[in-house]
């Protein structure tokens, strides 16, 4: 495959934009179930993602509410089955992965940079699929090229994911695909001090999302909200 001579900035890429792909709903809740049974419990953010949290120096207060942080003191203490919000992975650590072996590059110091000079706080080296994944959840892993960090999110009823900056798409881009929503469900984007707001629909549609620009969510529902995100080390999307 062609690399493409220039990647996009953060500021050069839309804050979000529905793509052209379209999955099964009913396939995806399917999977999203019997994964569930398979892995019994949620988390991602502080036992297979674990060495992600490496590269950062606290807990990612985005994610939770104020009340729930004065309880803990790291992620491990997080009571996941009661927190504002939790993932289950879908990728783990693939230790024979190497950067050499991407086929499309930025030219910018992602290239060769190693978050805190180690892989395992790098989310591109979490790229093998679990084998607990089901058939239809890897065929749609597998649709986007330099997929990696890939995992199930939840947002409890009435919790936010506050205001907050990811990386630069330089390093990797997001795609989410609802799965289970509700009508009180919003993503936000800030923008030069303008804030808009999107409800994504749980219909099978896949949208790219900006992860180098101000953006949260939240759910102002009584359902959970359950969301597919893909990270992906390639700009072919756009």
């Amino acid at each position: 495959m062609a690399e493409f001579n220039k990647w996009k900035k953060h500021n050069e890429v839309p804050p979000y934009r529905r793509l052209d792909y379209q999955f099964d709903i009913d396939s995806l809740r399917r999977d999203l179930e019997i994964f569930k049974e398979r892995q019994k419990e949620w988390d991602g953010l502080s036992s297979d993602y674990g060495g992600l949290c490496r590269s950062h120096t606290g807990l990612p207060k985005m994610f939770f509410a104020t009340e729930e942080l004065e309880k803990v003191s790291c992620l491990s203490e997080v009571e996941w089955s009661k927190a504002s919000y939790a993932q289950m992975s879908l990728t783990e650590f693939d230790d024979g992965f190497s950067l050499k072996d991407r086929t499309t590059k930025s030219q910018s110091h992602w290239d060769r940079r190693i978050a805190k000079n180690d892989p395992a706080a790098d989310e591109r080296w979490y790229r093998r699929v679990k084998e607990s994944v089901p058939p239809y959840l890897k065929e749609v892993l597998n649709t986007f090229e330099g997929f990696h960090r890939s995992r199930i999110a939840r947002l409890a009823p009435h919790s936010e994911i506050k205001p907050h900056v990811d990386y630069d798409t330089t390093y990797s881009l997001r795609v989410h695909i609802p799965i289970q929503t509700n009508d009180g469900c919003r993503n936000f984007f800030i923008l030069n001090d303008q804030r808009e707001e999107v409800h994504f629909p749980a219909d099978g549609s896949a949208w790219l999302i900006n992860p180098g620009i101000l953006h949260g969510a939240y759910n102002s529902g009584s359902e959970f909200r359950d969301h597919l995100i893909i990270s992906v080390d390639s700009q072919e999307l756009l």
